[in-house]
Protein backbone atom coordinates (compact mmCIF):
# COMPACT_ATOMS: atom_id res chain seq x y z
CA UNK A 1 0.00 0.00 0.00
CA UNK A 2 1.77 3.41 -0.79
CA UNK A 3 1.95 6.24 1.59
CA UNK A 4 -0.85 8.06 0.53
CA UNK A 5 -3.32 5.46 0.36
CA UNK A 6 -2.27 4.11 3.97
CA UNK A 7 -2.55 8.15 5.17
CA UNK A 8 -5.87 8.13 3.81
CA UNK A 9 -7.20 4.91 5.31
CA UNK A 10 -5.64 5.57 8.93
CA UNK A 11 -7.76 9.31 8.29
CA UNK A 12 -11.24 7.34 7.90
CA UNK A 13 -10.30 4.91 10.46
CA UNK A 14 -9.71 8.57 12.91
CA UNK A 15 -13.13 9.24 12.11
CA UNK A 16 -14.74 6.12 13.14
CA UNK A 17 -13.11 6.04 16.24
CA UNK A 18 -14.11 9.41 16.96
CA UNK A 19 -17.52 8.64 15.60
CA UNK A 20 -17.39 5.59 18.13
CA UNK A 21 -16.39 7.46 20.70
CA UNK A 22 -18.96 9.63 20.84
CA UNK A 23 -21.44 6.94 20.69
CA UNK A 24 -20.39 5.83 23.68
CA UNK A 25 -20.63 9.06 25.71
CA UNK A 26 -24.05 9.58 24.46
CA UNK A 27 -25.04 6.08 25.98
CA UNK A 28 -23.42 7.15 28.71
CA UNK A 29 -26.10 9.35 29.79
CA UNK A 30 -28.73 6.00 30.09
CA UNK A 31 -26.01 3.96 32.13
CA UNK A 32 -26.26 3.24 35.65
CA UNK A 33 -23.61 4.44 38.32
CA UNK A 34 -21.93 1.49 38.36
CA UNK A 35 -21.40 1.02 34.38
CA UNK A 36 -20.17 4.23 34.35
CA UNK A 37 -17.99 4.03 37.38
CA UNK A 38 -16.48 -0.05 35.23
CA UNK A 39 -16.23 2.22 31.93
CA UNK A 40 -13.95 4.79 33.53
CA UNK A 41 -11.96 1.83 35.46
CA UNK A 42 -11.39 -0.50 31.80
CA UNK A 43 -10.74 3.50 30.55
CA UNK A 44 -7.50 2.91 32.53
CA UNK A 45 -6.24 -0.55 31.10
CA UNK A 46 -7.15 0.09 27.62
CA UNK A 47 -4.55 0.52 25.27
CA UNK A 48 -6.48 4.07 23.90
CA UNK A 49 -6.48 5.87 27.43
CA UNK A 50 -4.54 8.94 27.38
CA UNK A 51 -1.03 9.94 28.72
CA UNK A 52 -3.21 12.03 31.62
CA UNK A 53 -4.67 8.29 32.89
CA UNK A 54 -3.23 9.02 36.10
CA UNK A 55 -4.30 12.26 36.51
CA UNK A 56 -7.99 11.03 36.07
CA UNK A 57 -6.83 8.24 38.29
CA UNK A 58 -6.16 10.22 41.10
CA UNK A 59 -9.57 12.23 40.45
CA UNK A 60 -11.53 9.63 40.06
CA UNK A 61 -10.47 7.75 43.45
CA UNK A 62 -12.43 10.61 45.27
CA UNK A 63 -14.97 7.98 44.58
CA UNK A 64 -15.32 4.91 46.91
CA UNK A 65 -16.93 3.48 44.28
CA UNK A 66 -14.47 3.27 41.65
CA UNK A 67 -11.79 2.22 43.89
CA UNK A 68 -13.46 -0.49 44.74
CA UNK A 69 -14.36 -1.53 41.09
CA UNK A 70 -10.78 -1.12 40.36
CA UNK A 71 -9.70 -3.89 42.72
CA UNK A 72 -11.43 -6.46 41.15
CA UNK A 73 -10.25 -5.45 37.63
CA UNK A 74 -8.47 -8.12 36.23
CA UNK A 75 -5.24 -5.80 35.27
CA UNK A 76 -5.29 -3.83 38.94
CA UNK A 77 -2.46 -5.24 41.02
CA UNK A 78 -2.12 -4.55 44.93
CA UNK A 79 0.03 -1.65 44.68
CA UNK A 80 -1.98 -0.09 42.08
CA UNK A 81 -5.32 -0.59 44.49
CA UNK A 82 -3.05 0.74 47.56
CA UNK A 83 -2.29 3.98 45.54
CA UNK A 84 -6.07 4.28 44.69
CA UNK A 85 -6.88 4.13 48.27
CA UNK A 86 -4.43 6.39 49.48
CA UNK A 87 -5.27 9.18 46.85
CA UNK A 88 -8.81 8.65 47.71
CA UNK A 89 -8.05 8.94 51.37
CA UNK A 90 -5.81 12.20 50.47
CA UNK A 91 -8.72 14.31 48.98
CA UNK A 92 -11.45 13.20 51.84
CA UNK A 93 -8.48 13.62 54.55
CA UNK A 94 -8.51 16.74 57.07
CA UNK A 95 -6.41 19.81 56.19
CA UNK A 96 -3.98 19.46 59.53
CA UNK A 97 -1.00 22.55 58.22
CA UNK A 98 1.06 23.87 55.26
CA UNK A 99 4.46 23.88 54.61
CA UNK A 100 6.12 25.76 52.28
CA UNK A 101 8.40 24.10 49.54
CA UNK A 102 12.16 24.52 50.31
CA UNK A 103 12.84 24.28 46.31
CA UNK A 104 9.72 26.20 44.57
CA UNK A 105 9.27 29.56 46.12
CA UNK A 106 5.87 30.40 46.56
CA UNK A 107 4.80 26.86 46.56
CA UNK A 108 2.77 25.19 49.85
CA UNK A 109 1.97 21.71 50.56
CA UNK A 110 -0.86 20.59 52.48
CA UNK A 111 -0.71 18.20 55.01
CA UNK A 112 -3.79 16.00 55.68
CA UNK A 113 -5.00 13.60 58.43
CA UNK A 114 -5.78 10.63 56.87
CA UNK A 115 -6.90 8.73 60.02
CA UNK A 116 -5.09 6.22 62.47
CA UNK A 117 -2.13 8.49 63.22
CA UNK A 118 -1.40 8.89 59.09
CA UNK A 119 -0.89 12.08 57.56
CA UNK A 120 -0.62 12.82 53.39
CA UNK A 121 1.03 15.33 51.15
CA UNK A 122 0.00 16.97 47.71
CA UNK A 123 3.81 16.53 46.87
CA UNK A 124 4.62 14.29 43.77
CA UNK A 125 7.29 12.67 46.51
CA UNK A 126 3.85 11.23 48.95
CA UNK A 127 1.87 10.84 45.90
CA UNK A 128 4.15 8.34 44.77
CA UNK A 129 5.91 6.70 47.35
CA UNK A 130 3.95 7.35 50.76
CA UNK A 131 0.71 6.01 48.70
CA UNK A 132 2.12 2.55 48.66
CA UNK A 133 4.21 2.76 51.60
CA UNK A 134 2.04 3.29 54.56
CA UNK A 135 5.35 3.92 56.84
CA UNK A 136 7.27 6.30 54.48
CA UNK A 137 7.21 10.04 55.25
CA UNK A 138 7.94 12.87 52.67
CA UNK A 139 9.95 16.31 53.66
CA UNK A 140 6.93 17.55 53.81
CA UNK A 141 5.44 15.39 56.61
CA UNK A 142 8.86 15.31 58.68
CA UNK A 143 8.63 18.98 59.05
CA UNK A 144 5.25 19.56 59.79
CA UNK A 145 5.91 16.44 62.89
CA UNK A 146 8.96 18.45 63.58
CA UNK A 147 6.50 22.02 64.09
CA UNK A 148 9.31 23.40 61.27
CA UNK A 149 7.23 25.94 58.26
CA UNK A 150 9.31 25.44 55.86
CA UNK A 151 10.47 22.08 54.62
CA UNK A 152 14.36 21.09 55.30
Amino acid sequence: MDPATLSAFSDELEKISGIRDLWQKFLDIFRSDDDKIKRRVDYHFSPKASSDKWRKLISNSRDQKFVNALATHPGSDEKLVMHAQSMGELSRGKPVGKIKSSTLPGRTYEIRDLGGGRLGCQCGDWRYRGSVNFGYECKHIKAYRAGNERAA
